[in-house]
């Protein structure tokens, strides 16, 4: 009889360890992003793995495991990620996002529009999304779309100080000289350093 209820305790304990042995997909994300804020890239990605290896259709876990990937500077694989992201959840604007800034910063700027009209759409009322597709019409000589979705983003957050500098060069490519020069002051007045080369060139067309 004693040896039964040893039998059965032991049982018990082995079953009740195993069930806990791992850790649920949510809480390796949680070590995974402790790691990236800490720098360390490859740990973060080995917890996405493990979270993945439990649920991999986990979207939150391809977005973040992407965010470790651009910061080893691995954007195949990011890239790759956040489709994955975006395949399984649609709405995912992160993942949009977040897609769209890697091919801005690889000067593939339809490919971002494309990505941060998504953004949008999915969260109309918040600024980054606005911004930053302003910053890519501004590099494919937009400027008429970019002072649109600046001053979209101004009316979210009129506090949103480098939106004024952004939507002065806008202006500047316009020729609207006089708007240009009141982004400034207000970008100035934000505390935004304005590049001298830009000032030289706005006084030198507006004659001011």
């Amino acid at each position: 009889m004693i040896f039964l209820s040893i039998l059965l305790a032991t049982l018990f304990l082995f079953n009740f360890s195993s069930a806990f042995a791992d850790l649920a997909p949510s809480e390796y994300n949680q070590l995974g992003l402790a790691d990236i804020k800490q720098k360390n890239f490859n740990a973060a990605i080995t917890e996405f793995n493990k979270s993945l290896s439990i649920d991999h259709n986990n979207p939150e876990s391809y977005a973040y495991r992407a965010a470790a990937y651009i910061n080893l500077h691995d954007l195949a694989d990011a890239v790759s990620d956040c489709t994955q992201a975006i395949e399984i959840n649609p709405k995912d604007a992160a993942a949009f996002f977040l897609r769209g800034t890697i091919y801005f910063s690889e000067n593939d700027f339809n490919a971002a529009i494309i990505d941060f009209t998504q953004d949008i759409q999915i969260n109309p009322k918040i600024a980054k999304g606005y911004i930053s597709r302003a910053l890519c019409y501004l590099r494919i000589n937009k400027p008429q779309e970019a002072t649109s979705d600046l001053t979209m983003a101004l009316d979210l957050n009129p506090q949103y100080s480098r939106a004024y500098y952004n939507r002065a060069v806008a202006y500047y490519q316009l020729k609207e000289y006089d708007k240009a020069w009141s982004d400034v002051k207000k970008a100035q007045g934000l505390g935004v350093p304005i590049n001298p080369f830009f000032l030289k060139a706005l006084t030198k067309s507006s004659g001011q």
